[in-house]
């Protein structure tokens, strides 16, 4: 999986000074509001003892905040018992204002000692913390409860986030299994079709009927190579229909031609694995089959505008007469809804007739090509053991052809 760079603000130091950074930013403020208050008044403004002053209080809220926030967590607001969780935040309110006052106004007496201040000012300390819980009791109250929310919003946000990631996996992974049934449906519907066409060469002609056998072995151990791999190269799937293509060649004599179209460019363009195949299946089984003229079955593949346009064509029937069951069999529909999850509303998918007679299926996909004009296929396990035990059987195979031909089937 690819890993995502991290966000500046993902970085612990990063966090920690801005962290630190926002509460200078208030203490800053705080010393604005008190030159501004300075300058209405005349009065000479020591920065350095501002500054000092304005961070102060803010700073000491920086150091609860974790505090705050564990409490947040621990007595939450949003569950039972909800009465004992406001009364704790309610006590914590208070505890949380004498502890900022208590530690704030020592800063106070060092910066402007009591000697100093005016007579109408309680000169002792625990008249300042007085005189500060006066003025401010309100204010801070709202900073602790100021810092839950921010909390709460915090802890919301990522959770949000967690769950849209965990969407999106989950969603990603139920295109996976989607994708992965419409293959397990695809590629039996096929081999079941292979198998019958062979089955009935049998006992016609037995030479014929053994190259079939050999095809098809390829055929399944290029479908097992590509089991788990939902895109392959243009010239991947053309490879792999090839075999196909014969083992109808040779069920269908000389009356079956086969042409292809294809742009040089084109060839290294990812297609859904196991395309064209059910498209020609079709085009033979319900335009062509039920025929005894000469049949032609035509691949074209085009890029143009960013697309890829694919068409299989042939000169069967044509969809008059061909019933609509057969136009909405499994090999179209799962190549209809294959190309559906791959590339959504991007793909395209059409049945027209063909001038002269016969269907051509037009095909328009994203065009993006392989880095190196292949793709890996990824197998499981069932993949690697059953493709083990084919290269096992052909090896048998050609040894039991050197011994002699095979016997003939009454």
């Amino acid at each position: 999986m690819k890993k995502h760079p991290q966000l500046w603000w993902q970085s612990r130091i990063n966090r920690l000074g801005l962290f630190i950074g926002f509460w200078t930013l208030l203490g800053l403020i705080n010393v604005g509001q008190s030159y501004f208050a300075h300058l209405s008044r005349g009065a000479p403004f020591d920065f350095s003892s501002a500054l000092l002053l304005g961070v102060s209080d803010w700073y000491v809220w920086a150091a609860l905040t974790p505090l705050i926030i564990w409490l947040g967590r621990r007595f939450r607001l949003d569950r039972r018992p909800l009465l004992l969780n406001l009364f704790v935040h309610v006590v914590m309110t208070l505890l949380c204002v004498m502890t900022v006052v208590v530690l704030a106004v020592p800063v106070y007496m060092v910066l402007y000692p009591p000697t100093e201040l005016p007579l109408v000012v309680q000169r002792t300390f625990w008249g300042l913390v007085r005189g500060y819980l006066q003025g401010y009791l309100v204010f801070y109250s709202w900073v602790y409860w100021a810092i839950l929310g921010v909390g709460y919003a915090l802890e919301y946000h990522g959770r949000f986030r967690d769950r849209e990631r965990d969407a999106a996996q989950l969603a990603a992974q139920l295109v996976q299994a989607q994708l992965q049934v419409l293959k397990m449906q695809l590629h039996p519907h096929f081999l079941f079709n292979t198998l019958n066409t062979i089955s009935a060469l049998v006992h016609q002609d037995v030479d014929v009927a053994d190259r079939m056998i050999a095809r098809l072995g390829e055929l399944l151990r290029t479908t097992l190579q590509n089991a788990g791999t939902n895109e392959v190269s243009l010239r991947q799937e053309l490879e792999f229909i090839e075999p196909y293509l014969e083992i109808e060649q040779a069920r269908l004599g000389d009356r079956l031609a086969i042409s292809m179209d294809v742009d040089p460019d084109t060839m290294d363009a990812y297609v859904p694995n196991l395309l064209l195949q059910p498209l020609v299946e079709n085009a033979i089984r319900h335009g062509i089959a039920p025929t005894t003229a000469q049949a032609r079955i035509e691949i074209r593949a085009r890029r143009a505008n960013g697309e890829l346009r694919l068409a299989v064509s042939d000169n069967g029937i044509g969809m008059r007469d061909v019933p609509e069951s057969s136009r909405q069999g499994v090999g179209l529909a799962n190549t209809r809804a294959r190309l559906c999850q791959l590339y959504g509303h991007r793909q395209h998918l059409k049945l027209a007739e063909t001038p002269g007679g016969g269907v051509t299926v037009d095909l328009v996909l994203p065009f993006h090509e392989a880095a190196d004009g292949r793709t890996d296929a990824k197998d499981g396990p069932a993949a690697s053991a059953a493709r083990e035990w084919l290269t096992t059987a052909a090896a048998n195979n050609q040894k039991a052809q050197d011994f002699g031909p095979a016997s003939e089937h009454p």
